[in-house]
């Protein structure tokens, strides 16, 4: 009797688990969204002067939207211990929004900013 070949257990891995995955580490850490929320804030920072008023509102606006998210998510962790089976089908809504507020941020602060 020969020996049966083993099966690798790796797999591919796809490009949603990558985007999931900083915010896997987050949830799993109470208030570990003020990280990313505070980068974001210093970096937008770093950039105010140099904006113009849509895009200094764009950049407030996805700071204030990361703040509120990581105040509530760690609110849910409180949460999530005292329920048996927890599941989050707010993140399906959060999760996009966020990216998409990183994104805009990110866009209008690499922007050009104000000509003298």
């Amino acid at each position: 009797m020969g020996a049966e070949p083993r099966r690798s257990l790796k797999r591919e891995v796809t490009p949603i688990e990558i985007l999931a995955l900083p915010f896997v580490l987050i949830i799993s850490v109470p208030g570990g969204a003020f990280l990313p929320a505070g980068a974001l804030a210093i970096w937008v920072g770093r950039r105010w002067s140099s904006l113009g008023g849509l895009r200094r509102g764009i950049a407030g606006g996805s700071v204030i939207v990361w703040i509120a998210y990581a105040s509530y998510e760690t609110w849910m962790y409180f949460w999530m211990q005292s329920v048996v089976a927890p599941i989050r089908v707010d993140l399906l809504v959060i999760v996009p929004l966020l990216l998409v507020a990183t994104l805009a941020a990110l866009i209008a602060c690499f922007g050009r900013g104000r000509q003298p």
